[in-house]
């Protein structure tokens, strides 16, 4: 229940982002989508519109029990994106919507959605700037110790994203401003 009630917050906060993220994605019916840290889907099922197949790759395990159930058309796979488990140039779209912050190991991660994706495929990341980053709520969770990866948050300026993305051998990339984060698109 809790997490149906946090993803109609997260998702009506952010309306207007996911339709920016709509038409960074460009999406196409015979397009293959990740969601890197999609939760249950919910903001998935608004900016993955007009994509073929959309796949949501999500560490917890009752977020993957909540989106199997309420969305059928999307696939659930349990990881985290330091480790994607699919094929090699699989993804024409490969995103991250306020949730790269979470890795431990974001060169990693950043290697790991360069080689599902295809030649030419686009990474859409969509981050909070670190004022907005660990606001109230961040910091009582990191202080209390109940969110797993409370300790390795770490939010970045858009310039030092875009930095981290070059160097991981996109090209093309550029930052857009939204209204509550900001993005980030490269291509492979």
């Amino acid at each position: 229940m809790l997490i149906r009630i946090a993803e109609y917050f997260s998702v009506r906060k952010r309306a207007h982002d996911l339709e920016i993220l709509h038409r960074l994605l460009a999406p196409e019916s015979t397009f293959r989508l990740l969601d890197v840290g999609g939760g249950a889907g919910a903001a998935t099922e608004r900016f993955s519109r007009g994509c073929g197949e959309v796949t949501v790759l999500e560490p917890n395990r009752k977020k993957l029990a909540v989106g199997r159930k309420r969305r059928p058309a999307q696939r659930f796979q349990e990881g985290q994106g330091e480790s994607i488990p699919s094929p090699d140039e699989y993804f024409d779209r490969v995103v991250a919507v306020v949730a790269f912050h979470h890795a431990a190991d974001q060169a990693q991660v950043l290697r790991e959605m360069r080689r599902v994706l295809r030649a030419a495929g686009r990474i859409v990341l969509a981050e909070l700037p670190p004022p907005r980053g660990p606001g109230l709520l961040a910091r009582g969770i990191r202080r209390i110790g109940c969110h797993p990866q409370a300790s390795t948050l770490s939010f970045l300026e858009p310039p030092e994203l875009k930095a981290k993305v070059e160097a991981a051998g996109f090209v093309d990339v550029a930052i857009q401003s939204g209204v509550t984060c900001y993005f980030v698109t490269a291509t492979k």
